[in-house]
């Protein structure tokens, strides 16, 4: 489990001669701010909420930042072998240079790992650590997830991993896991595990000077940006050359503050420390239509807010943030992506989260779930949950049981009372779709995670409800490969829109396999709220309360806070 860490902060400042920039230092104190960002703690505002932190960007070499108002720039640096905290204040308009200074890496293990748990089956935890022990395993249990409280209200989705066996890289946790499949027919997922955090130092400096280092003393391990007027910051991805020539693109502006630090390699990361309602506005626009009907931006106002709470302590275990900025978690865009009826339908449902009972769900969506939705532990290494049952997209919720080829095929042939079917958002290939390739284009995907040679089959070794694929066999004239989980699939032949597909195969006249032909439904992994089908259920007259209830298995929305 992440480090959990508390902040103590005790402020002496001592202004510094007048002059641009205002420096000011304070005592350090006994905080540990970068502790904090790597631990799945949640923080809190000034009003009691919660606070979350999305990384941005990593992997850079140098990183700008600006406001039109002027930038506040925290930190601590070393003063006489003593941390002290520093705080300059710019110029409005300035920007500012951020380099990475003797960095440290990160030391990760990769860990080949078989279950997960709720926290509460410690019972069943422990026959299957004595299970795998018994065959020779390492058995590490890992603890993931956090438990935090707000208005009186507890949210626990702390989980437990159980890792066999450890590894200095992915790929080879990755090949032993095709190893436990094979012999044990147990599927197995990679779990991260950081057994020692980046270091190292950034140079600050403004981008007027010829170096960004110029007259500013190095910050250690992390600098914390705020706007002075508490307006957004415009962060800038940067391309280094000769001295400080730089340029931007993709500049966007972020509400709350935003922390500048190592990742894993020694490089920059860029994360924006935001409340969670703040981050909604800047999200929902960009994971649903602005255009679509209200009950549906309510319900995926809902259905986000969810989700945050619910992946809190759950990813990322190597980097300083509990969620990105990208589809793996949501797509957040910041301040200039808001939409005036995406902030309206965030508004209205401030506070509000889905529970089943008395647990919180983890209410994931996806784009198109092609007519039936998925199984939540089909698609990741979660624990089932109740709320996640793949069911058809339709006001009949009889489940069509798709595993066989056969009964997904005839699924793939029919123009089934969808609501995702029936949407006035439904476009060419999102429902259902096509693609190809030739023999020598599939070679080349498939050596990418292995060279086996001339692929001579594809094989389907099991399936979801919806009939998307679990795990495939593919067979070349040098070897085969054995890929688990449904995104892993979907990359292993060129990012097909979702696993839910049939795969036939085209022979040439001297019956060599010449192509793979894929027939498909649906865009994502189809796990809870379609949203495509959200739309449709809105346009059909039904309330986001009701849109909610159906994508999961009966789940009621609770207002957390934010309301009378």
């Amino acid at each position: 489990m992440r480090l959990l860490v508390s902040l103590l902060s005790i402020l002496v400042c001592v202004r510094a001669a007048a002059e641009t920039p205002t420096v000011e230092l304070e005592a350090s104190g006994l905080d540990d701010e970068l502790g904090l960002l790597y631990s799945s703690q949640v923080q809190f505002g000034l009003d009691g909420l919660p606070l979350v932190t999305i990384g941005l960007m990593d992997g850079q070499q140098t990183v700008s930042v600006s406001s039109s108002e002027g930038l506040t720039l925290s930190g601590r640096v070393e003063r006489d072998g003593q941390l002290v905290r520093k705080t300059i204040r710019s110029e409005p308009g300035q920007t500012w240079i951020f380099e990475p200074l003797d960095p440290t890496p990160a030391l990760v293990q990769y860990w080949c790992a078989v279950e997960s748990w709720p926290f509460s089956d410690g019972a069943r935890l422990e026959k299957a650590v004595e299970h795998w022990r018994r065959l020779g395993a390492q058995s590490q249990v890992f603890e993931v997830g956090s438990v935090f409280g707000i208005r009186g209200h507890v949210i626990d989705n702390r989980t437990y991993i159980l890792g066999i066996q450890s590894f200095s890289s992915e790929k080879e946790a990755e090949e032993a896991g095709r190893d436990v499949f094979e012999r044990h027919g147990v599927q197995s997922f990679v779990h991260a595990h950081l057994a020692c955090r980046p270091g190292g130092r950034l140079k600050v400096g403004p981008a007027s000077t010829e170096k960004a280092s110029a007259g500013v003393e190095p910050f250690v391990d992390l600098v914390e940006v705020r706007s002075i007027d508490g307006g957004p910051v415009t962060v800038h991805r940067v391309e280094h050359s000769r001295g400080y020539r730089w340029h931007g693109f993709e500049d966007r502006c972020y509400a709350g503050s935003v922390l500048v630090t190592l990742d894993r390699e020694g490089k920059l990361v860029v994360v924006n420390r935001i409340a969670v309602d703040r981050l909604l506005e800047g999200l929902v626009p960009a994971e649903i239509f602005p255009a679509a009907p209200m009950e549906a931006l309510k319900a995926q106002a809902v259905v986000a807010r969810g989700e945050v709470f619910a992946k809190i302590g759950t990813r990322h275990f190597l980097d300083p943030y509990l969620l990105c900025a990208e589809t793996h978690c949501q797509v957040y865009a910041g301040v200039k992506a808001e939409s005036p009826r995406c902030s309206r339908a965030v508004e209205v449902t401030r506070g509000q989260l889905l529970f089943l009972g008395s647990d919180l769900v983890d209410s994931v969506y996806s784009a198109c779930c092609g007519g039936h939705g998925e199984d939540n532990d089909a698609v990741w290494s979660d624990p089932p949950s109740p709320a996640l049952r793949g069911k058809p997209d339709m006001a009949s919720r009889r489940p069509m049981h798709l595993q066989t080829r056969g009964k997904l095929e005839d699924w793939l042939n029919t123009e089934p009372d969808a609501y995702c079917r029936l949407s006035s958002f439904n476009k060419k290939d999102l429902f259902r779709w096509e693609r190809a390739f030739d023999a020598a284009e599939m070679e080349t995907l498939v050596a990418k995670a292995k060279p086996i040679g001339r692929v001579v089959s594809i094989q389907i070794l099991a399936r979801g409800v919806s009939g998307r694929a679990k795990a495939v066999r593919v067979v070349g004239t040098r070897g085969d490969l054995v890929v688990q989980r449904e995104w892993p699939i979907r990359q292993l032949f060129g990012n097909l829109r979702s696993a839910m597909f049939v795969v036939t195969t085209e022979m040439d006249d001297e019956q060599m396999v010449s192509a793979f032909r894929f027939r498909g439904g649906g865009w994502g992994h189809g796990v809870g709220m379609c949203q495509i089908g959200a739309i449709g259920m809105a346009e059909h007259g039904h309330d986001y309360r009701q849109i909610l209830a159906h994508y999961y298995g009966g789940a009621e929305v609770f207002r957390l806070y934010g309301g009378s």
